[in-house]
């Protein structure tokens, strides 16, 4: 008996000692997974950190945003528009439109913007406007402008050789295709205040009298001397003429005044 009783005792003691081993190959794999999982929470931060921070840029740019103006019209094409600092894209009817952003016309098109404010304008002739707050950056083309009410602020038209204030009248500005052919400012009616660029002094021109400025003059004394008014007939056949008031469906609201000028003519 003895003998059997021993080997019962060596088996007994083998398997107390594999489990033995097995629960600390247990313990430390627990352990060393324990370790590992630490080490990859600490790595990788939390996603919520970043995603806020999306939503905030993405957002941003649209609430700086705010229209001040609206296409009304548009006559044949290409009309297009740049909206903010995205790219040129075909302009829509009732698109609204923000300070910075830009419209162009080309080739035969003309186009009909209404700002807030109650200034309205037409543009055509390859012509390029910018919208700015109390501006209307004109670099090139041909544009006519009026306002329907009373202006709450003056509106300046600028172009390359200087200002023209809107003071609540009809007026015409032309930029030629040549950089050094001067800027056309003719008053179809009411006053329009013409300044130089880096200048507080003004030129006045009344109804049907025009000036033409070239780009750098720098004496507001001779371009006081320079207004000219319009003949009756030259200015007759100006407004039968003129793409930027017969060219739309809807008459200028302006237009009888307008008339008005032509026939005090002389």
């Amino acid at each position: 008996m003895r003998p059997v009783s021993r080997e019962i005792a060596l088996a007994l003691r083998g398997r107390a000692e594999t489990i033995a081993q097995g629960r600390s190959l247990a313990m430390a794999l627990v352990i060393a997974g324990g370790i590992a999982l630490g080490g990859c929470e600490q790595a990788t931060p939390p996603a919520t950190t970043v995603e806020p921070q999306g939503e905030a840029s993405a957002i941003a740019p649209e609430s700086q945003s705010t229209a001040i103006a609206t296409i009304q019209a548009i006559v044949a094409n290409p009309v297009s528009v740049t909206l903010g600092q995205g790219e040129p894209e075909p302009a829509q009817v009732n698109q609204a439109m923000a300070y910075g952003d830009q419209i162009r016309t080309a080739d035969r098109a003309l186009a009909e913007v209404g700002l807030v404010t109650g200034a309205r304008f037409r543009i055509g002739g390859n012509a390029a406007l910018t919208l700015q707050p109390s501006q209307l950056q004109l670099s090139a083309g041909q544009m006519i402008t009026w306002v329907e009410g009373t202006l709450p602020e003056p509106v300046d038209i600028v172009t390359p050789a200087g200002i023209a204030g809107i003071r609540g009248t009809t007026v015409f500005v032309n930029i030629d295709d040549d950089p050094n052919a001067p800027v056309e400012i003719f008053s179809w009616e009411g006053e329009v205040a013409f300044r130089l660029a880096d200048g507080g002094e003004e030129v006045v021109l009344t109804s049907g009298e025009q000036l033409f400025v070239s780009p750098g003059e720098q004496d507001i004394d001779a371009l006081r001397q320079q207004v000219q008014p319009l003949d009756r007939a030259t200015a007759q056949q100006r407004l039968e003429a003129s793409p930027l008031i017969n060219g739309f469906d809807q008459p200028l609201p302006t237009r009888s005044q307008i008339e008005a000028t032509v026939d005090a003519l002389q």
